[in-house]
């Protein structure tokens, strides 16, 4: 998921979370197990040990910086988490915190952001062929993506959700047999930007002041 279609979407804005600060990435939003023989998630399996948020102490920075909860009023991401286990992480057959960290590092191994930037797309409210989107990971990882959009400025769409497909080794990418049939996305979309000083709260404020003073600084 990239915060910054999120934030520009929501009618609340975001916030700093409660715990750890967010990245300036994309987040992990789902990881999910899939049984190809339905073309369906698999979900709430009955086997499943329960959550316990202690098991996530060792990769506490990790998950905060990149599984985050920018919701406001500001909050932390027990309960996205722990929805997230009893969904799905039961199913996966690993243990919890290996479900976690195996979501983090394909997050880290597919560095979408680095992908695009590689081709010289950008968060910067340009608009984007989303055929070159797709093409810029698949250079990356060798495989194409899913993309996901949301209604963003000037009228335009917006890239808000990147979905890859992994094997069941639980590391290597590949084609997915079966994308969401929701998912849609217009010819070009808008890449908006996301830095933690457009966060609500007070340190962000303060920080978003200084910035602003500084460029008036400059102008004048």
């Amino acid at each position: 998921m990239w915060p910054g279609a999120y934030c520009e979407s929501s009618d609340s804005g975001c916030c700093v979370p409660k715990y750890g600060y967010p990245a300036e990435d994309f987040f992990v939003k789902s990881f999910q197990t899939f049984d190809l023989s339905i073309n369906k998630p698999i979900v709430k399996c009955r086997n499943g040990a329960a959550f316990d948020q202690n098991k996530l102490d060792k990769i506490e920075n990790s998950i905060n910086h990149y599984w985050s909860n920018l919701k406001c009023p500001p909050t932390d991401g027990v309960s996205a988490w722990k929805s997230e286990w009893n969904s799905y992480g039961v199913c996966s057959g690993l243990k919890q915190l290996d479900y976690f960290k195996a979501a983090l590092n394909l997050r880290k191994q597919a560095d979408v952001l680095g992908a695009l930037a590689e081709q010289g797309i950008e968060p910067d409210f340009n608009l984007y062929s989303t055929e070159k989107i797709k093409w810029a990971i698949a250079q990356k990882l060798g495989v194409a993506p899913g993309l996901q959009c949301r209604d963003g400025p000037f009228g335009k769409k917006q890239l808000y959700e990147v979905y890859l497909c992994v094997d069941t080794d639980g590391e290597t990418f590949i084609e997915c047999p079966k994308l969401p049939a929701a998912l849609s996305c217009p010819a070009s979309v808008v890449f908006h930007p996301f830095y933690t000083w457009m966060l609500n709260s007070t340190a962000a404020a303060a920080f978003d002041s200084k910035i602003l003073l500084a460029a008036e600084t400059l102008l004048n």
